[in-house]
Parts: C-alpha cells; structure tokens; sequence
C-alpha cells in the first residue's frame, strides 16, 4: 500500500455515508432536545459535515464550550478569516456526501425528511457506541444541533457567512 492510497483510505473510513448519517441523526437529535416543537429545514444539514469534517473547525467546536454557543464558534472562525469564509466552500464540496448521508439515514430509518417542508426528523434509535477516535465527531453534531436550534437559520447562514 503506498502513502497516497493510506491517506485515502483513512480520508474514506470518516467521508462516507454511513458516518455521515450517524452525524446528521445525532446532529437532529440534540436539535430536537433543545427546541422541542421544532424541526430542522434540511439546508442546515449541509453545514454539519464540512464543520464536523474538517480538524481546524472540529478544533474549535471542540474547545467551545456548549453553553458559549454558535457565536463563539464563529468569533474563534473568524480570528483565522479563511477559516470562517472557507466553511461556505467545503458546504459545496460536501454537497454530495451530505446527500448520501441523508439517503443513507432515511434508508435506515435513522431520519425522515418531510418533502411538503423541507425540514427533517431524527428519529428514536438507539445510538451505537461511539468508538474513542470519532468521540468528538459526535460531540461536535451534538454541540451544533443545540446551537443550532437555538437561532433561527438566517442567523445561522449570517453567523458562518454561507448562503442557505
């Protein structure tokens, strides 16, 4: 195996659907939890995997602590302005494994998109357990559902400079 095809690999055990789907759920369950009567529109998911995918912005979802929320995150983003423009581009690298993550989530009844509205439900599952390397993945979907939910999406587009 030669370095180029090690890197791949390791690239493709975290890019791939199935681990996209597992953020997404869990990114919808704590959006859930924290705003109860309301569902995420679908255009939000498109943000979770660039941010939860990229180690420079999994950093500072890392270091923020849940209760600093988005805003935070953002101010931490934009001490690095790159950082924070470049979350709008990585939405559109992302775009297709975004839709695979959903396909695959609805699939295996762990989301259910709603075509008449646009927004999507996690439903109740177990969650699998959590192996130690991907540990802040999931702490980081759990951290931007709440954040999330906690603005509306407008606010969310403005606070990260992307374009719903």
């Amino acid at each position: 195996m030669t370095v180029g095809s090690e890197v791949t690999s390791t690239v493709s055990l975290v890019q791939n659907p199935a681990f996209g789907a597992l953020l997404l759920w869990q990114f919808g369950r704590s959006y859930q939890q924290e705003k109860p009567t309301d569902l995420p529109v679908l255009n939000l998911h498109f943000l979770v995997l660039p941010m939860l995918l990229h180690a420079r912005t999994l950093e500072k979802i890392k270091s923020t602590n849940p209760s600093s929320g988005l805003a935070q995150v953002a101010n931490k983003l934009a001490a690095e302005r790159e950082q924070l423009f470049s979350i709008h581009g990585r939405a559109l690298v992302f775009r297709s494994l975004t839709l695979e993550s959903v396909g695959t989530g609805i699939a295996s009844q762990l989301l259910h998109l709603d075509y008449d509205t646009g927004k999507m439900r996690s439903n109740e599952a177990r969650a699998p357990r959590t192996p130690e390397r991907l540990r802040y993945h999931v702490r980081g979907a759990e951290k931007l559902g709440k954040w999330f939910a906690r603005l509306g999406p407008d606010h969310v587009y403005s606070l990260l400079r992307v374009e719903p």
